[in-house]
């Protein structure tokens, strides 16, 4: 009795110790960058209207008003943190240059913004594999070839042109310099050109220069119109197909989500689910420090321990993405039909990745591009469960029919779907609508906190070596080896797209036995103070310093 009074005391404690805002439900970020380089006061009138039709909607917006001598700095850092799965809309105004690809093989169009200045790139050239920059930098053509390759749910570009000066002397039409610019996002982006080749069409009068399209984008915002903005027979408008071949809808489809702090201000947060993004679009969700219960008596390796978090921490709100991981050499398999880029891809080793995001943050550190005093990691168990649980004390969401919006696991389609060994387990009273597959980031309901993909998907890995029950205090995180022989296993925690319900109890544990399988995966923590995970030749090289030592004093009590 008096045990259970405690216990109830202790959570009730934790609770007042955690304390979170409202539930954050599911949010998307959106960004939006307007670049100015006409001097006209009418245009920066017309641009200001947009800035408040696109806060109205949520948007961060950033302004470049007098790109023409100054904002380029600007420009490279906002399309390099375009957050993982929000919403990015890119306009200008102003004159272009035609000219020539650094090759000299091909025709550019670069935009007026002064005061250039080439970043170091995210990703450490040395490490190999990595993807020549396009150039000129200000083209259109880059700008694109960057579009596509981030992470962003939708991207949409708007680009009033003021006229377009030929310094490459192609001889080109003024109706073709058009074309060719409006043809920069063909296929691959969401956009609009004004005025586009077919507005020099001689039946029409000479199109007047302006902007058209920030008018018809505001109007739209405020209106709930048709995205991106058109204005018939002039702009040229690029809808990317679906999956079903026709027109994709630019839709604002979640709330607009709010962060803590620029991109290029790392602090603590506040309440669990804060929000915030990083400088390469990394979207985090701030988890407080705190107590709370962790394990659940169902389980004879998770018997209930008291846990104390001593430090608030960022984790991921999504698992680790192909393209982000790539950024420290990670790799992984994949596993689905979806777009490749939103597929979280396997990666089953702790050892390998570690030294991966060393070194990738060693070179940030030295390019100016680190967060002072904070460590991106993978997560202990204890934070992985605190983050998950998000305050409740609830083994899972929901109900068992139901678990099928929180997460991606064995169920009715992968039954269906007759995969070689799962289905045979399959709970075919849930339907998540994904078989033998990873499902693209964010599809299913988040946690209180607004963390998605924290049960199913792929099983997460944990810095915490595998004990046979849980450890209770301080910031547990077992990270020791018998012998420097000793073989032991990580925890991953979660369940994935093959796994039986019960893995996706939050308090579920699994010694991960395999090293490249397509059933783990990686979420990252970013927390003040060094890396806790230690490699396994980490630990045993202290072993062996420790009996190198201890025989060395042998060997000198004997003299």
């Amino acid at each position: 009795m008096k045990r259970a009074i405690l216990t109830i005391l202790f959570c009730l404690f934790s609770a007042m110790q955690s304390q979170a805002a409202p539930p954050t439900g599911w949010t998307e970020f959106r960004r939006a960058l307007l670049i100015n380089s006409s001097s006209d006061k009418a245009h920066a009138r017309a641009v200001k209207g947009l800035e408040k039709a696109l806060e109205d909607k949520g948007f961060v917006v950033t302004v470049l008003a007098d790109a023409g001598r100054k904002g380029g700095a600007v420009y490279e850092k906002w399309v390099r943190s375009i957050p993982t799965m929000g919403i990015s809309i890119i306009y200008y105004l102003g004159k272009l240059d035609a000219v020539k690809s650094e090759d000299g093989k091909r025709l550019c169009s670069s935009m007026h913004i002064g005061g250039y200045k080439e970043i170091p790139r995210a990703r450490d050239p040395s490490l190999g594999r990595s993807r020549p920059e396009d150039k000129p930098w200000l083209s259109l053509e880059r700008l694109a070839e960057k579009l596509g390759r981030k992470l962003a749910r939708q991207s949409m570009v708007v680009i009033d042109c003021l006229g377009i000066v030929d310094k490459a002397g192609s001889k080109k039409s003024i109706a073709d310099l058009h074309g060719q610019a409006a043809g920069a996002f063909r296929g691959k982006l969401f956009s609009s050109f004004y005025p586009g080749k077919g507005a020099f069409h001689p039946s029409l009068d000479a199109p007047a220069p302006g902007p058209l399209l920030a008018a018809k984008l505001t109007a739209a915002l405020g209106e709930g119109g048709a995205l991106p903005p058109r204005i018939e027979k002039l702009a040229y408008t690029v809808v990317p197909l679906g999956k079903d071949r026709t027109d994709q809808a630019f839709e604002l489809k979640h709330s607009a989500g709010e962060v803590c702090s620029p991109s290029d201000v790392l602090r603590p947060g506040r309440f669990g689910g804060d929000q915030w993004v990083d400088r390469n679009g990394f979207c985090f969700i701030w988890c407080p420090a705190g107590k709370f219960l962790m394990g659940d008596a169902e389980f004879e390796d998770a018997q209930p321990v008291e846990v104390s978090i001593s430090k608030g921490y960022w984790i991921g709100k999504y698992e680790t993405l192909g393209n982000e991981a790539n950024l420290f050499d990670a790799g992984g398999q994949r596993l689905g039909r979806g777009k490749i880029e939103w597929l979280p891809p396997g990666i089953g080793s702790v050892d390998k990745i570690v030294p991966g995001l060393d070194k990738w943050q060693a070179y940030s550190a030295e390019k100016g591009l680190a967060y002072k005093g904070w460590t991106y990691d993978y997560p202990t168990e204890a934070e992985w469960e605190y983050a998950a649980r998000a305050g409740s004390r609830a083994g899972y969401p929901c109900e068992i029919k139901n678990l099928g919006k929180y997460g991606n696991f064995a169920d009715l389609t992968l039954y269906n779907d007759r995969d070689p060994v799962h289905f045979i387990y399959a709970n075919r009273q849930a339907n998540d609508g994904y078989g033998r597959s990873f499902a693209p980031a964010g599809q299913f309901l988040p946690n209180a906190w607004g963390i998605h993909d924290m049960l199913g998907n792929l099983a997460e890995l944990c810095s915490t070596y595998y004990t046979e029950q849980l450890i209770g205090g301080v910031d547990p995180n077992s990270q020791s080896l018998p012998t420097t022989r000793s073989s032991r296993h990580r925890v991953s925690r979660g369940g994935a797209w093959c796994s039986p319900p019960e893995y996706l109890h939050v308090a579920y544990r699994n010694a991960f036995t395999g090293v490249g399988t397509p059933h783990v995966g990686l979420r990252l923590v970013l927390r003040q103070g060094g890396r806790q995970t230690r490699t396994r030749e980490e630990i045993t090289a202290a072993l062996q310093a420790e009996l190198d030592a201890k025989a060395k004093q042998g060997k000198d009590s004997k003299k």
